[in-house]
């Protein structure tokens, strides 16, 4: 074969480097339009602009001690996107957990209230509890609340701000726990591994293996937003495609290099 007509057909199985190396799964936004507001006792609700007329899920956000929610909100952005509404603390101080569950307060009452947009559009049985850092311990004191069923704290520091020891273990719905590899502020074996060992619920312990403390806040949020992403859509919608990400030993986040993966009480 003359090496001009070898060289052309070789061309046409070279893949252009976007389909070499495609999207995380769930790293694009859902097919919700998104709207925000700030209301109630210190909220950041950013939920779908077309509630349609469907009850959709709650995750309730905790900021680190030193972001705020502009920091996040490609993330909370991302989540209404996929049909959540989300009620993110306007607080620095978060890990008591307790204006997580304002803004839960605020929210039922939303849900209940003639004339507003809110009314009867929200599933008041299945609600998420996420945060970084001290939000993220925030996020597992507010699911001692049996209203929450289901959390994704994200480097949750445990030593203190607001944390209560043992909180881990009045939980009432699964666990991601997102730690960071090279975290050295909330290092997982002080903060996170305390929380995998005593831990009343079935837990995901997700290490994003080389992610410093920062990067939850950074940027698009690096890799916890596509990962919450799909934990709410499994534990809170359901989603078959979503709950794969999670379940089994060949779990598509089981199976990723960037990811280690422990398990306990979790399918």
């Amino acid at each position: 074969m003359k090496p001009i007509i070898a060289a052309t057909i070789a061309a046409l199985f070279v893949l252009p480097a976007s389909a070499q190396t495609p999207a995380a799964p769930y790293s694009e936004p859902g097919p919700y339009k998104v709207d925000n507001s700030q209301e109630g006792p210190g909220c950041h609700i950013f939920r779908p602009a077309d509630l349609g007329g469907r009850q959709h899920p709650i995750i309730l956000w905790g900021n680190g001690t030193r972001s705020m929610v502009p920091a996040y909100s490609p993330m909370l952005r991302q989540w209404a996107s996929y049909g959540f509404v989300v009620a993110a603390a306007l607080t620095n101080s978060a890990g008591s957990g307790k204006p997580l569950l304002d803004c839960l307060d605020h929210l039922t009452a939303e849900n209940g209230r003639v004339g507003s947009p809110l009314k009867g559009a929200l599933d008041l049985k299945h609600v998420g509890a996420s945060g970084h850092s001290q939000g993220g311990g925030g996020a597992i004191m507010a699911a001692r609340d049996p209203r929450i069923t289901a959390t994704a704290p994200i480097q949750a520091y445990t030593l203190g701000l607001g944390y209560a020891a043992g909180a881990e273990a009045r939980q009432h719905g699964p666990m991601l726990l997102l730690s960071g590899g090279a975290d050295v502020t909330a290092t997982p074996e002080r903060n996170q591994a305390p929380v995998f060992a005593g831990a009343n619920v079935p837990v995901v312990w997700a290490t994003a293996n080389g992610s410093g403390h920062s990067a939850p806040a950074n940027g698009d949020n690096g890799p916890y937003r596509p990962a919450t992403t799909a934990w709410f859509l499994y534990q809170l919608k359901d989603d078959a495609n979503a709950a794969a990400m999670f379940k089994g030993e060949a779990c598509g986040y089981c199976a990723d290099p960037g990811w280690t993966i422990q398990k306990k009480g979790a399918e």
